[in-house]
């Protein structure tokens, strides 16, 4: 085993979500392709998607290990990638910074177990409605219902686990969600859902009800703040946003207001003229200083100004429109 393969599979033993058991597969097989693979004209665009696998689940915009399969099977075959997917991979080539990444990842360790505590400053509310609920006659007898019509046994995943359907964003509903009353696991999965929707919860372990709670969700997209319909809500001490805030804003997100926002669209207009006259100047030839100062006398700069100005510009307006540095 090389030490670049013995260093992937240990960052993947630091993610949650067993991802060590679920990927390790993807990452030994990419270092331990046959030459012949590592010659095809498209194994540069395997190399551009293969560092997704190291990156915490929260964050994949799409089935990352799929993909990598994908890649590696028509690669191992001897076909050329097709331009769709070709597009695919560049859709997703700009991976998140370290930085995201870490934080994403320590928070994903948190919420493996089922910990928001770091985030939420009102523990207290849910473990007085967990308490009253467990307790509760009505509760306790619908449970009982559930239990004496199914065999609960056999909708419990290995750690007892029993979980109801997705409810997604903006009332959108995952694929099966269209009332099925066939089967006896139809019928199950349907009165579960509506179990849980009584009941306020995500699923039972064994005896024990899994309340929903007060939580902070990274997304591939956004953090997402979810708030229980029993829950009293005070936006001022129920969540620690000190901590939300540097979670979320550990995703490369910049100070905002109407003022900044001005400022940041000149400066992106700025920089999107520099880059069109830099490109002009290089194609009729002019380079180094030359090319430089040619550039800010365009952009109408005081000659005293200094070029590295102009280089931290160009970079910024590449970086915003996803293009490579200049050189």
């Amino acid at each position: 085993m090389s030490s670049k393969e013995s260093e992937d599979l240990a960052r993947l033993d630091q993610l949650a979500f067993k991802r060590r058991e679920k990927c390790s597969d993807v990452v030994r097989r990419f270092y331990r392709l046959p030459a012949a693979a590592r010659r095809h004209p498209d194994f540069s665009l395997l190399e551009r998607a293969y560092p997704w696998i190291l990156v915490p689940y929260s964050l994949w915009p799409i089935d990352v290990h799929g993909l990598l399969q994908l890649l590696m099977d028509t690669i191992g075959a001897g076909r050329r990638v097709t331009e769709e997917l070709l597009l695919l991979v560049d859709l997703i080539a700009e991976l998140p910074s370290p930085t995201e990444q870490n934080a994403v990842a320590a928070h994903e360790r948190q919420v493996r177990v089922g910990s928001y505590e770091g985030l939420i400053s009102a523990q207290h509310k849910f473990d007085l409605k967990e308490e009253m609920l467990s307790q509760k006659p009505e509760f306790r007898a619908d449970w009982e219902q559930m239990k004496g019509r199914f065999d609960i046994g056999k909708y419990r995943d290995p750690k007892g686990i029993i979980r109801r359907r997705m409810v997604l964003e903006r009332n959108f509903r995952p694929e099966g969600w269209e009332l099925s009353w066939k089967t006896r696991e139809d019928r199950f999965r349907v009165i579960f859902d509506a179990f849980c929707h009584k009941w306020v919860l995500y699923g039972m372990e064994w005896e024990k009800p899994l309340l929903q709670k007060l939580s902070v969700n990274v997304t591939p997209l956004g953090t997402m703040i979810f708030i229980p319909r029993y829950w009293s809500f005070d936006h001022k001490r129920d969540l620690k946003w000190k901590a939300v805030t540097s979670l979320h804003r550990s995703r490369d997100v910049r100070r905002q207001g109407e003022k900044l926002t001005a400022n940041q669209l000149a400066r992106y207009q700025d920089g999107t003229r520099a880059l069109r006259l830099w490109q002009e100047a290089k194609a009729a030839g002019r380079k180094g200083v030359a090319l430089s100062s040619w550039v800010m006398g365009k952009l109408g700069w005081d000659a005293r100004t200094d070029e590295r100005q102009l280089r931290r510009l160009l970079t910024e307006t590449m970086r915003q429109q996803s293009r490579p540095s200049p050189h």
